[in-house]
């Protein structure tokens, strides 16, 4: 009984969110021992395109300015460890790559193909995309649709001030929000309740002929 119980704390620890925040803060380490290798964690979507995969997860976890790293870690720390928890680790690391790609993407066809970037604060915000999702498809649950409706206001405001500060980082946001609450919907969340397999069905299919578009019109702008 004791190892069962041992084996039941050890997959419920947030280890995904941790081994995230690990991963960020020794990246970020590398601008000053490494210069070079990190400056290879700055992506484009033409630069996706063409192969660079590696690239694409290193600007996943890449930071150009200590703030926001701590700011992320923050977040990953206290929020993202949350939604491990009631979703499962697998289904975090999905949520925050496909978020990191979703706001590539919307990035590229704004800003232009070649734009180069970083993504790992606004995979960060599909994380939130995550909890929005939950907001929506557990409507009955008075917990999730609080937190939601509290996330719903840190995001308009961080999306004003990036108004006024930065417009351009407006469109990496919206793309990385609405990615993490579309994959996150198409991956469901069986630890809480079913989610309408035709929601699930319908979010997968916005979420990949959306980035199919993208590429395309940017690529033909």
């Amino acid at each position: 009984m004791k190892v069962n119980h041992t084996t039941k704390d050890w997959r419920e620890i947030p280890f995904i969110a941790y081994a995230l925040i690990i991963m960020n803060v020794l990246y970020f380490g590398l601008m000053f021992v490494a210069p070079m290798i990190w400056a290879q964690g700055i992506t484009s979507m033409q630069g996706l395109l063409a192969g660079g995969v590696v690239p694409f997860l290193m600007a996943s976890i890449n930071h150009i300015s200590f703030l926001s790293l701590l700011m992320d870690c923050v977040i990953l720390y206290f929020v993202g460890s949350q939604l491990e928890s009631l979703i499962g680790h697998w289904r975090l690391l999905a949520i925050y790559i496909l978020s990191s790609l979703a706001s590539l993407i919307t990035q590229g066809l704004f800003l232009g193909t070649g734009s180069q970037t970083i993504t790992a604060g606004l995979a960060v915000l599909g994380i939130f995309g995550g909890f929005l999702m939950l907001g929506d498809a557990f409507k009955d649950n008075p917990v999730f649709g609080q937190i939601a409706r509290q996330y719903w206001l840190f995001l308009f405001l961080t999306a004003g001030l990036q108004f006024v500060v930065n417009r351009n980082a407006m469109y990496g946001m919206v793309g990385g929000i609405l990615g993490g609450f579309l994959s996150s919907m198409a991956l469901g969340a069986p630890r809480i309740g079913k989610i309408n397999p035709l929601n699930r069905v319908v979010s997968g299919l916005i979420y990949v002929i959306t980035l199919i578009l993208f590429v395309y019109l940017g690529m033909n702008r």
